[in-house]
Order: C-alpha cells, then structure tokens, then sequence
C-alpha cells in the first residue's frame, strides 16, 4: 500500500512539472494580451484615433478591470471623442484608485471643464498643478485658473480654449522631455514623472 502511494505521488509530482511551463507560458501570454492591448490603446491615444484607442483600453479592462492605466486611457479617449459624460466617469474612478495619477487629474479638469463645471475643473485643475513637474505646464495651469476666477460665466469657446491650451502646454512639455531623454547620453536623470505621462 505504501508502495502504490509513492507511485502516486511520484505521478503527481511529474505532471505538475509537465504542466508547470504551460501554466507558465498561459500566464505570460494572459499578461502579455493585456499589456499589448493597453499599448495599442496608447499608441492608437497617441495618433488622435481615438475610437480605435477607447476599443483597445475597453477589451484590456474587460479582461482586467483593476488595471488603472486601462481606465485611464479610455476616459482620454472618451475626452478626445467629446463624449465628457463617460469621460468624467472613467476618470473619476481613476483618481478615486490613484489620486496622484497627473494623467487622469488634468483630463478629469479638462472633461468638466468642456462641460461647464468650472467649480469641479479648478479643483482638479489644481491637483493635477500640485503633481506636475514641469514649470511651463504649471504655469499655464497658473493662467488658466485665473481666467477661470475673472470671467464670469466662460462662455463655451472661452472653456474649450483654455482645455485645448492646457493640453497643448502638456503635450509640448511631454514630446520636449522625450526629445532630451532620447538624446542624452545615458543614463539620463530628471524630474521625470510617470504618473504625468500615463507609462506605468
């Protein structure tokens, strides 16, 4: 009897080594779906398609509902499409994950900005200023606020001015850091935050 529970034993033990490089390759290929999705999303996010960025950050969080970077890039999307509703939904509950994702904070101001809430945008507005690294940007922020408080009520080209400035400003600063970093000599240090550009 003793003899049969070692057989047994042995048997086990050799099929989970079997099936332990399979498991392994399923596990890496689920992740690696994932993050190729959330990739396509960025680079599609990157390129201005916007339909086809919020279709890949959608099926990536289908498959991973936590992944913050996922939800991050669809409430994007959903501002570059003008659909400020689902924007600010995605974006919400981004910042309610990570409140110090910079990403998420600028476009959640920027969302209800375009919607008319300039209450809700100055308070996300500021955030995002509070997390921002680059002086230009947080300068701009600094203007934009301003105007915010001056002009009363902003009329709806005065508000998707100011967003379309305010992305512009972190767009110039976000393609000025890439330049700097892809013609230092290595390694390169700065200021540089993830959070602000979305790559984590």
């Amino acid at each position: 009897m003793d003899m049969v529970d070692r057989r047994d034993e042995n048997r086990l033990t050799m099929t989970v080594r079997r099936c332990y490089p399979v498991l392994l390759a399923a596990l890496a290929l689920a992740i690696s779906g994932c993050a190729t999705t959330v990739g396509l999303g960025q680079t599609a996010l990157r390129d201005g398609r916007y339909a086809e960025a919020a279709s890949n950050f959608g099926t990536a969080l289908k498959d991973h509902p936590e992944r913050t970077d996922a939800l991050v890039g669809l409430g994007i999307a959903r501002y570059g499409q003008r659909v400020y509703d689902e924007a600010v939904a995605h974006l919400s509950q981004a910042v309610s994950r990570d409140p110090k994702r910079a990403d998420a904070q600028l476009y959640l101001g920027l969302s209800y900005l375009e919607q008319g809430d300039e209450a809700s945008a100055a308070e996300h507005l500021r955030a995002f200023r509070g997390l921002t690294h680059s002086a230009r940007v947080a300068g701009q922020v600094d203007d934009a606020l301003q105007l915010m408080r001056t002009e009363y009520p902003l009329s709806p080209q005065s508000r998707h001015f100011i967003a379309t400035s305010l992305e512009s400003a972190m767009k110039s600063a976000q393609e000025l850091h890439d330049a700097r970093w892809a013609y230092a000599p290595w390694p390169y240090y700065d200021d540089y935050d993830p959070f602000f550009w979305g790559l984590r």
